[in-house]
């Protein structure tokens, strides 16, 4: 036994470090736990990210939460700030079904529970700001630039039956997801100003196989306006993703993001994660890789429903620290 331990933990570790040897390029993630897992959330989606990462996924959640994401490091430099909320509608009545998954996995006399959602919703902001002093540091397109970003997003997900009389329990989630994204670009030596704003809709499946193996697919700009000085509309984006239980409180995930490789759209993407809870689930640890690049992070509950992340992403030019609040209200 413990040599199988040993054997799934090195295969673990040696898969994040082949992921950080060959991947390469700058991404982001959106929140301050999904970063510690390197960003690997389309399989997972289980908390109030799943607005920005899978809609699907918000049909997991049990009641409603928030959270408030900040990156706490050089903000004069690089500004970026993030809240969510997700809520539900309710069934108006629950029927009483007998489902053999529930009667393996749960106690038969536990109180079951009273309400299920029948459609969920999240809503999402985020503002990024980069100075000046970011672009002589990264160079590139943010070279002599300055920017700020508004990026406001709307999630809606819903659950699909699948043998429903047999198992009682929808396996198949579905979502879409609604993103209006403002840009303001200034050229300060040569005193110009650029605007876009765009609207577009992408949409998002979740699939477990069982209780240990989810997976998710996302489709993103399956329709966009765009607005503004450069209105090219963005290239359509496939995403996939994965999320493997290995044991009770250790998920691992990994996603691919613009698998198809698709022009005007960003480049691909390759990113895994390691989530490992402690100590009666109030403390868990994190690890990831973000398209090449280390992250660090852990999350400890500070009371029964508010819980606190941390991570850390190892940037070669600039390194970010975050910190998040999630808050559970029922």
């Amino acid at each position: 036994m413990i040599r199988q331990k040993l054997s799934t933990t090195a295969g673990v570790m040696l898969l994040l470090c082949l992921f950080i040897v060959v991947s390469t390029s700058d991404v982001c993630a959106q929140s301050a736990r999904s970063r510690g897992m390197g960003g690997a959330f389309i399989g997972l989606s289980d908390d109030e990210s799943a607005t920005f990462y899978n809609p699907a996924g918000l049909s997991q959640i049990q009641g409603r939460e928030a959270s408030l994401q900040v990156k706490v490091n050089e903000r004069d430099v690089f500004d970026w700030t993030s809240a969510a909320f997700t809520g539900h509608i309710y069934e108006d009545h629950v029927e009483d079904k007998f489902s053999i998954t529930d009667y393996l996995e749960h106690n038969i006399l536990e109180e079951p529970v009273p309400r299920r959602p029948k459609y969920s919703y999240g809503i999402a902001y985020t503002e990024d700001n980069r100075s000046e002093a970011f672009g002589q540091l990264v160079g590139g397109e943010y070279l002599g630039t300055s920017r700020k970003t508004k990026d406001l997003q709307l999630a809606f997900g819903t659950r699909f039956p699948i043998a429903r009389r047999m198992l009682a329990r929808e396996q198949l989630y579905g979502g879409i997801k609604i993103r209006h994204y403002n840009l303001d670009r200034w050229i300060r030596s040569l005193q110009q100003h650029s605007k876009r704003d765009s609207t577009s809709l992408g949409i998002g499946l979740m699939y477990h196989y069982n209780d240990r193996i989810t997976g998710g697919l996302t489709v993103d700009n399956l329709v966009e306006d765009v607005n503004g000085t450069y209105d090219r509309r963005d290239g359509v984006s496939l995403n996939l993703g994965a999320a493997v239980k290995i044991t009770k409180g250790t998920i691992i995930a990994a996603d691919a993001l613009n698998v198809t490789n698709t022009a005007r759209a960003f480049e691909q993407q390759y990113r895994i994660g390691v989530e490992k809870k402690f100590i009666e689930n109030d403390l868990t640890m994190r690890m990831g890789s973000l398209n090449g690049t280390l992250t660090l992070g852990f999350g400890m509950y500070v009371l029964p429903h508010i819980r606190v992340d941390y991570s850390f992403y190892d940037g070669e030019i600039v390194p970010e620290h975050h910190v998040g609040a999630h808050v559970t209200f029922d």
